[in-house]
């Protein structure tokens, strides 16, 4: 699937060029159908009012105004194609490991006390979300952080993973409709929170039907003006023209009071509602694609009341100048009929609407579960095993966010078991823990996986690797690792399937109390319900495991060579334990003998 994106770059291209091409055409038209017309109007005075001129001049005038929406519909589609071609590159770039083209790290999703989502790199620069979200909503975005966290893995089970597949794969398998899609939502992006539109959907309480006669009826007032003015009674006619023009003024300054003041955010409500509009008609644009959301995620009316609210705003458009407004308000209550349809709307509509919104949200946070499968030089999707409580089968696993060019795949399967990883420095001991804890994350939000196959259960993950003191909780590097520790040691007590990733163990205190914690901590989590990898150095630790033949504990080691001044690492997991240690050779490299 790799190579459709490579394949659209030329289609796309021609498209912006003939679009391009296009729109210069109708500018050239414009320009000239324009001066016909100036020209023709400005003649047809100056030859004492010449019919043919003037006849010229409309026929010029009407043209114009055909280029002129011809020409915005052209720019429009001009507009969406750049759009298409933004996100065309960054599929690229996500195959190619390029991280340049992303602007969306995640950085307030961030959350240090989070179980393991710092630990796996899940937001902020260079992390699993900014590499595989295409959602440009608030609530699409919120809801993909929301699936990586496993805010919902409580409920998560191999019949929600086969949902999500499900859908994940008819995703997959139509990536044009991913680029339309997220071109709209470049165009339209929804980067903050609608509140005004939010506010509008949590009305109930409808206009009171006394306040619908009033802009219904009222403009009848204008009637006796008018019947004055056939009476011939033209100064009585001003008069109570006055009046009903008063009258309006009276009611538009008591709306002011009023909690009607919708009205005035009306365009930002339209311009929410068009975005949301947009993405439903793309949604609901294919059958087969309605049939995967409709009816578990969206309904039937969904873009109704999208578009319900669209005409309802545009109504409330043409009070936007101040201008416009007074006149408008001087003829009737035209500010209490914009509320009334506006709040109409919201007690009809509002409350499925601010579910359709959410519903969007889940939608997009699927379509970026989409991306993996896409951008993966190799991807499969996982298999959730419902007869093991705490496994992993992991085949040619790759960390996602390693350069694809160099990535070096690896295998390693555990079931209820706890796995000693050992090796030097920089042999590889973090990335494959990582690499296993990614493997989770991305198996439960139903995506596919850059490995030949990942076996695995529902675990909760915990993690504690990435450590770092708190001056502002007078925390300690090592404190703050017990702390971390502690509450894996704790969560264990659940018997809830779990997985743990332990990164050097205790490496804040010295090699006794290391040695004596880490047998203490492997005691406490060695149980039928639990999986876990700790990496480690502490050999005086390996060595009392295997003396005292603990069951459940297996080892496995990185390795490596050297050529003179040179370290080569292979990156390979391989079964057993290593003493080996590259400390001294390192410190040598730098000058330190």
């Amino acid at each position: 699937m790799t190579d459709f994106f490579e394949k659209e770059v030329p289609v796309l291209q021609a498209q912006q060029q003939e679009l391009d091409s296009k729109n210069r055409r109708f500018s050239a038209l414009r320009l000239v159908f324009f001066v016909l017309f100036a020209g023709c109007l400005i003649a047809g005075f100056v030859k004492h009012y010449n019919i043919i001129l003037f006849g010229v001049s409309a026929v010029s005038v009407a043209v114009f105004i055909v280029l002129c929406f011809l020409h915005g519909k052209s720019k429009r589609q001009a507009s969406f194609v750049e759009a298409k071609i933004k996100s065309n590159d960054r599929y690229l770039a996500r195959i190619d490991g390029d991280f340049t083209k992303f602007e969306d790290e995640g950085e307030e999703f961030i959350n240090h006390s989070h179980s393991y989502s710092s630990d796996l790199d899940l937001f902020g620069s260079h992390s699993i979300y900014e590499l595989y979200n295409i959602s440009h909503s608030v609530w699409g975005r919120k809801a993909f952080a929301d699936r990586l966290s496993g805010k919902d893995i409580a409920s998560v089970d191999r019949k929600t993973v086969l949902d999500r597949q499900r859908i994940v794969k008819n995703l997959s398998d139509d990536p044009e409709f991913l680029l339309d899609y997220e071109a709209s939502g470049i165009i339209n992006p929804i980067s903050k929170v609608p509140e005004a539109l939010i506010k509008l959907c949590s009305k109930s309480k409808k206009v009171p039907s006394s306040y619908k006669a009033l802009y219904r009826f009222e403009p009848l007032l204008w009637l006796v003006p008018l019947g004055l003015l056939i009476a011939g009674m033209e100064a009585y006619a001003r008069i109570a023209a006055l009046l009903v023009i008063l009258v309006n003024i009276v009611i538009w300054f008591a709306m002011t009071r009023m909690e009607f003041t919708d009205i005035f955010k009306a365009g930002l409500i339209s311009k929410q509602a068009v975005a949301v509009k947009e993405r439903i008609e793309l949604i609901f644009s294919d059958e087969s694609r309605k049939k995967l959301f409709v009816p578990d995620y969206l309904s039937e009316q969904s873009l109704k009341e999208a578009q319900t609210l669209i005409k309802a705003c545009s109504i409330c458009s043409l009070r936007e100048q101040p201008i416009s407004a007074l006149l408008l308000n001087t003829f009737m209550p035209y500010d209490l009929m914009c509320a009334d349809k506006l709040i109409d709307w919201a007690c009809e509509y509002g409350e499925s609407f601010l579910g359709t919104i959410g519903s969007l949200g889940q939608i997009e946070s699927l379509m970026c579960a989409s991306v993996p499968g896409l951008v993966s030089k190799e991807a499969s999707f996982p298999t959730v095993n419902e007869d093991k409580k705490a496994y992993f089968n992991g085949k040619d696993m790759v960390h996602p966010l390693l350069d694809p060019s160099s990535a070096v795949s690896n295998s390693v399967t555990i079931d209820s078991q706890v796995a000693l990883i050992t090796g030097s420095n920089m042999s590889g001991k973090t990335t494959l823990i990582r690499t296993v804890g990614v493997m989770c994350v991305l198996s439960y939000i139903g995506a596919m996986v850059p490995a030949s196959s990942v076996d695995l259960s529902v675990m909760r993950i915990m993690t504690s690797m990435r450590i770092a003191d708190s001056l502002e909780e007078s925390m300690s590097t090592f404190k703050a690792e017990l702390v971390r520790i502690g509450s894996i040691v704790k969560a264990a007590e659940d018997e809830t399937p779990m997985l743990f990733l332990i990164d050097e163990i205790f490496r804040g205190t010295n090699s006794q109390d290391r040695t004596d914690g880490a047998e203490t901590v492997l005691k406490n989590l060695s149980k039928p319900y639990i999986s876990g990898f700790m990496t480690t150095h502490d050999y005086a630790l390996c060595d009392r495991i295997v003396d005292e033949k603990y069951e459940g504990i297996i080892f496995c080691h990185f390795s490596e060579k050297y050529d003179g001044d040179n370290i080569i690492f292979d990156y390979k997991l391989r079964d057993g334990l290593s003493h080996e240690s590259n400390a001294k050779f390192l410190m040598r490299l730098v000058g330190i003998k």
